[in-house]
């Protein structure tokens, strides 16, 4: 049934009036006045002419008169809280504007346009002297003297039209006499609220035009200076807060590569379940200027530089559980909300724990981590697995590579709640050459595709272009790791930027085992330049990891904060491009992408 909702000044005989809009039955009526405005009018009329409608009257206490700006805001605030608690569950009342002072009535105005009216209408009496009894009430009615200006329905602003609204404002009630009542508003959050929605629509309508280029719509929400400063040159030095803020993704992330020296590795070994078992292999030799050696080490070298951690330590219950912890711990500094992780089980079974046992255990040390961290109400960012698949370069490494990929295929299908870690797609890593490219693996790989598993290739990183053709083209990857060669071919850097495949760079490893020309303002035409930057300019799904954390002994944000130099004149927004690549390349259901992009809000600079 219509309801209506009227403010009163000094002629309470605009109540009934309003009341007697034509072709409509109200079933309630609702008043705001002031402390001191006389009701007794209005509830009398009520009591003798309609004595079943629900009739009740707020007085907002402390208001008397509007004497200032500060009055004003405390009569909207109260009007916009009295509003939400009397419109009803439809939320769409008849609002009679003539009541009350000027700017009552203009604020009631500008409530219905924000908060919905199923009409707007004002009350004119064309008699010299305006009606102060029933009589003359109902005289002017029958005269043809009352005439009521319809001036539409309000759709309201989407903003506020969620059924909690009231919930989340409600008024302070502090006396109550009959169908009488005094309000406060307690705080001006409405207001607030208000005046944030305001300018981030108009930010909205100043950003029109760029909406559909942004990495994420919600940025088009910020201030045009803020999305001019996002624009700028990512800054190495200045940007580190800016950068450790942002919630991040991490797709490319090896286990047994993270506590690899130093303190984490001697915190792990601690942990050890059975310290006489585990083997004692040296730390690796430091290298002068590292992590950013004078020239590239191969990636030979730069896998040995993890022998003293990775199977060596993981084989051990209680040092994988103490690796596992470190790394979680890890990755809530560094304010991730998501990554995938990637491990080979069979090489850390022994100690009569099989390949199943381990890869069981991984994923329930992060299961417990999580748990943890949401308990104890900290960010709690989502791990799932990925198992490797590793070539060699010589001996029977296919027989490896089938147990793992039977053992991931296993994992796939037994692991199906998605709000907890589970394995969601497989890596052929390793030694890579022609003669290890991935059309030799198609067999191999039928479960896999067949399953709808994630997929992802190392290729490209020491093989050239036809690699990356065999990865796509033999293995249907979704992902390339590294893919470094991809503008050797201009149909492949097309092919792959139009399939959306996604590209799994990490600068610090790329650049330790490359070498790739650092802080040139004009790329050089005799050194092979990191192409992340071209990359991106082609539309290519591109996106920034870690590799090997503790080996690189660089972060996520590290990993960022060495694009300047890598790729001069890259933008803070192609930082968020990059990041918004890795939550659509993630191997995730949609929903679950969705939520991920609920967590990414943009700090401020």
């Amino acid at each position: 049934m219509p309801i209506l909702l009227v403010s009163l000044g000094t002629s309470p005989a605009i109540v009934p009036e309003a009341f007697l809009l034509p072709g409509v039955e109200f079933s309630a009526v609702h008043v705001l006045t002031t402390e001191s405005t006389p009701v007794e009018f209005v509830t009398d009329w009520f009591h003798q002419h309609a004595p079943d409608i629900t009739l009740t009257v707020s007085r907002v206490l402390g208001f008397t008169d509007f004497r200032s700006e500060e009055d004003h805001f405390r009569f909207e605030e109260v009007l916009y809280r009295w509003w939400l608690e009397k419109a009803g569950p439809a939320g769409h009342p008849h609002v009679c504007l003539s009541g009350g002072f000027k700017t009552m009535s203009a604020a009631m105005q500008k409530a219905a346009t924000v908060l919905s009216a199923a009409e707007v209408f004002h009350v004119l009496c064309d008699l010299s002297k305006q009606p102060g009894t029933a009589e003359e009430i109902e005289a002017a009615r029958e005269g043809g003297n009352l005439h009521w200006i319809r001036l539409g329905s309000e759709s309201g602003w989407p903003q506020f039209a969620h059924p909690d609204a009231g919930r989340d404002f409600p008024l302070t009630v502090e006396s109550i006499t009959g169908c009488v009542s005094g309000v406060r508003a307690g705080d001006d959050s409405f207001r607030r609220r208000l005046n944030e929605v305001v300018e981030r629509s108009q930010n909205i309508a100043g950003a029109w035009n760029r909406i559909s280029d942004l990495p994420f719509p919600a940025l088009a929400t910020l201030p045009a200076a803020v999305l001019d400063w996002l624009d700028e040159a990512l800054d190495p030095v200045n940007d580190h807060a800016w950068l450790l803020d942002l919630p991040k993704v991490d797709l490319h992330c090896h286990l047994g590569g993270f506590a690899t020296e130093g303190s984490l590795l001697h915190d792990v070994r601690q942990a050890a379940s059975a310290p006489g078992k585990l083997e004692n292999r040296s730390e690796p030799e430091q290298l002068d200027g590292w992590p950013l050696p004078g020239a590239p080490i191969g990636l030979e070298a730069y896998r040995r530089r993890g022998d003293a951690s990775g199977s060596a330590l993981l084989k051990d219950s209680g040092c994988l559980k103490r690796h596992i912890e470190l790394l979680y711990a890890h990755f809530q500094e560094q304010n991730l909300i998501y990554a995938e992780v990637r491990c080979s089980p069979a090489n850390y079974s022994g100690h009569g724990r099989s390949s199943w046992d381990i890869l069981s255990e991984i994923r329930w040390h992060f299961e417990r981590c999580r748990n943890d961290a949401d308990a104890a109400g900290r960010p709690a960012p989502l791990v799932n697995l990925i198992v490797i698949a590793t070539r060699q370069p010589g001996g029977d490494f296919r027989t490896g590579i089938s147990r793992h990929l039977a053992l991931a295929a296993t994992a796939f299908e037994h692991w199906t709640d998605d709000s907890k870690p589970r394995v969601v797609g497989v890596d052929l890593a390793g030694f890579e050459n022609r003669d290890t490219r991935a059309h030799y693996f198609r067999d191999d790989f039928t479960a896999a595709l067949r399953l709808g598993m994630g997929i992802t290739i190392h290729a490209g990183e020491n093989d050239d272009a036809e690699g990356i053709w065999s990865a796509i083209l033999d293995l249907n990857a979704r992902r390339l790791g590294h893919a470094l060669h991809l503008d050797a071919s201009p149909t492949l850097l097309r092919t792959v930027a139009d399939r959306r495949i996604g590209i799994e760079m990490c600068p610090y490893a790329n650049q330790q085992i490359l070498g790739f020309p650092l802080d040139r303002a004009v790329p050089s035409p005799s050194a092979s330049n990191y192409p992340l930057l071209t990359y991106l300019s082609a539309g290519v799904a591109v996106t920034v990891n870690t590799d090997n954390i503790g080996i690189s002994a660089a972060s996520l944000t590290e990993n960022f904060l060495l694009l300047p130099r890598l790729c001069p004149g890259i933008r803070r927004v192609d930082v968020l491009q990059l990041l918004r690549n890795a939550v659509d390349q993630a191997f995730l259901t949609s929903t679950q992408k969705n939520q991920l992009l609920a967590q990414m809000t943009i700090p401020d600079r």
